[in-house]
């Protein structure tokens, strides 16, 4: 796979070698020294990093092939999981094939949190984990880049500039999905490029066009049925960067832009994972058949599974509830007999941590997967 070299995952001949340049990486060291004790890597940053050498010699001795390292995320999945979630639910993996290689094109709401969930389902039913689509805008640091690459993450090249060489770089991210598939390595892929900060979940049919971009001379609805196209939802009952996802949404509202500070998206990332999340849900949807004819008309498919398979927590209604404006009050009226009451004490605490001039993109935010689900209504 030689024209995949600058974006393909770490192969198991490079894992010992990559996991030792980590282990002498002073920055990679200064971030985990960071999270693990704050308090005092501030006073004795020194003591605090030869610990975490030797906590991570401890865990990464032997560890020389990719499988081994899943070993390693398995462990931490585990862990992330006990301390982070109230209760972890996956559905629809019955519905699998452990001999097939299949596709499953998720709802975006965190960082690493959406795919590492599905491996970890993955992982505990028995099945092998996926090859993960990541773009390239998350490449800012070094070993940020080595641990996405020995975890199965492939780059999917969003920062390219001039029409010729996107277009080679999205055969390139086709190609290599492709072939994925084909040699039996499921791939994970978000329904569109970013996270949805403002609760939106929505196919962008340019993804499904990357997809099938490859294969372009071969009939549309056969090409897709070949993917085995899984929709994924993922349902949060909290977001763990609700704070700082207002933020951008309020700045982006008021000014049209919003300019990220350097290592935002790796502090949402460790926030993400780590952060209190209450109940989650996964549910995968049904493999997609060749009754498509357009790029469009498998959007709307994976938009309606998505959707269906969403679960709504009480906090959605709770913020659907405050939001005085005409369309959001028309959703309430329509729902309000089917809402859960909830902890309203908690949410209002949870609103009151977030700036005020921030509140009303951090409501609309929860409420805006209500008026998703019920758009059509």
């Amino acid at each position: 796979m030689g024209s995949f070299e600058d974006i393909r995952p770490y192969e198991d001949l490079e894992v010992a070698g990559v996991i030792g340049r980590l282990l002498r990486d002073q920055e990679f060291l200064q971030f985990i020294g960071k999270w693990q004790a704050p308090r005092l890597h501030r006073f004795l940053p020194w003591l605090v990093e030869m610990r975490v050498i030797r906590q991570l010699g401890r865990q990464l001795s032997g560890v020389d092939s990719i499988r081994s390292f899943q070993e390693i995320i398995a462990r931490a999945a585990k862990r992330l999981v006990e301390e982070s979630i109230t209760e972890f639910r996956y559905e629809g993996l019955d519905k699998l094939n452990r001999q097939e290689s299949y596709l499953f094109i998720s709802n975006h709401r965190d960082i690493a949190g959406d795919s590492l969930l599905l491996n970890y389902a993955l992982y505990l039913s028995g099945f092998d984990t996926v090859r993960i689509a990541v773009g390239d805008n998350l490449i800012q640091r070094r070993f940020a880049t080595d641990l996405m690459k020995l975890n199965k993450s492939f780059f999917i090249k969003r920062s390219i500039e001039g029409t010729r060489n996107l277009y080679k770089a999205l055969m390139q991210s086709s190609e290599y999905i492709r072939t994925s598939l084909r040699e039996g390595s499921s791939v994970w892929i978000a329904q569109s490029e970013g996270r949805a900060k403002n609760g939106i979940d929505q196919t962008d049919p340019a993804v499904i066009k990357m997809l099938t971009l490859y294969e372009r001379k071969r009939d549309f609805a056969e090409s897709i049925a070949a993917m085995k196209i899984v929709p994924m939802s993922l349902s949060y009952e909290f977001d763990p960067c609700d704070e700082m996802k207002a933020r951008e949404l309020t700045s982006v509202a008021l000014s049209g832009e919003y300019e990220k500070t350097e290592g935002e998206d790796l502090l949402s990332l460790v926030k993400g994972l780590a952060g209190h999340k209450g109940n989650v849900i996964l549910r995968l949807g049904e493999v997609l058949d060749a009754s498509f004819a357009t790029a469009e008309e498998v959007a709307d498919e994976v938009d309606r599974q998505v959707m269906d398979n969403f679960e709504l927590f009480p906090i959605n209604y709770w913020a659907l509830s405050q939001i005085q404006e005409g369309h959001y009050q028309k959703v309430w009226n329509q729902v309000q007999d089917k809402a859960a009451v909830g902890d309203r004490q908690y949410y209002e605490a949870r609103l009151e941590n977030c700036e005020a001039r921030h509140r009303e993109q951090w409501l609309k935010m929860y409420a805006n997967p209500v008026v998703n689900k019920f758009r059509s209504g």
